[in-house]
């Protein structure tokens, strides 16, 4: 070798280190080159299907490109969130899920847990689910309809996902004193679908997917399960104001990316949906006025504790 070909190679074995370094760098610099599909793990049309698409739409001036929402249902969500998680991590595939993950995780429906993906952020807060009957069903009261269940346990039907929230759920009301029998019917959706046609007898929906039905009077709220009593149903108390102070759950819904996927990346992402969730009044009006909820924003920091927080919690409930 020549000592022109030798200084050469030197060189490059030299520059090579900092070629690589450089290269995450380079790639969150040209992010996004093309459409970033984000990954819903549940049916179209229920509430974390909505928060998807309205999120993409106001995403989408921020970031550039289009943000298709892909459905993948199944397993508590555990499907779709295994396809992001084995997804190449070059920013193009996002999951939006909530903390229906850490109850899979605990559950032992997946084999996985949100530490396994880079969160990006928390981008919104469930306004808590609603327990619905249909108007001519024979409970008047929440009491009316726990007391029939505890003294006929297994005879009325609570719709529920088995190793999901609505399964916590579900447990956390008949540890409080109920006899549900759980019925596997699917997402939210599916779950108004079922309880509207009368295939079960109590549902748990989300609040914005309900209201036009207790409006209409077709559907009945008997209690929500919400921390604190929302503004948009002021007449419906909470499990925990009606006596029963173990029962309350609102999940969070958070963007996450496959592992190994450039951190500038995800502080982009995350940033840019920061400023649509707390700065966007046409994003902030349209999530109330549809779903009746209200901006909720954590930064990748924080949603890590957040999540860290309430797994600790969901894992010390007995599955």
């Amino acid at each position: 070798m020549t000592i022109k070909a030798t200084l050469r190679a030197r060189a490059l074995a030299l520059l090579a280190p900092a070629v690589l370094l450089m290269a995450p760098a380079a790639q969150a610099a040209d992010w996004p080159e093309r459409a970033v599909q984000i990954v819903v793990p549940f049916n179209a049309g229920g509430d974390t299907d909505f928060n998807a698409r309205l999120l993409a739409k106001y995403l989408e001036p921020e970031i550039g490109v289009a943000m298709p929402v892909v459905n993948v249902s199944g397993a508590g969500g555990s499907i779709g969130a295994r396809q992001v998680l084995d997804a190449d991590p070059d920013g193009h595939t996002v999951l939006l899920f909530h903390t229906a993950m850490l109850v899979n995780t605990a559950s032992g429906l997946a084999d996985f847990s949100f530490d396994d993906l880079e969160v990006a952020a928390i981008v919104g807060r469930e306004p808590g689910a609603v327990m619905v009957v249909k108007a001519d069903a024979p409970w008047q009261s929440l009491e009316e309809l726990m007391k029939a269940s505890a003294d006929n346990p297994g005879s009325i039907d609570l719709t529920t996902n088995i190793g999901a929230t609505t399964y916590l759920i579900g447990s956390m009301i008949n540890k409080a004193g109920a006899a549900f029998n759980f019925v596997d019917v699917g997402g939210s959706s599916n779950r108004l679908t079922a309880v509207l046609g009368g295939n079960v007898d109590v549902s748990q929906n989300p609040l914005g997917q309900v209201a036009p039905y207790l409006e209409t009077g077709e559907l009945r709220a008997l209690a929500t399960v919400a921390l604190e009593r929302s503004d948009a149903l002021p007449k419906v108390l909470t499990f925990r104001e009606q006596g029963y102070e173990d029962v309350g759950f609102q999940y969070a819904f958070f963007f996450a990316f496959p592992p190994k996927t450039d951190p500038a990346i995800v502080a982009k992402l995350a940033e840019a949906a920061g400023k649509v969730v707390q700065q966007n009044a046409d994003y902030q009006r349209e999530l109330y006025d549809t779903y009746r909820q209200v901006p909720f924003y954590l930064n990748t920091s924080d949603a890590h504790d957040f999540l860290t927080s309430e797994a600790a919690t969901i894992n010390a409930f007995d599955f």
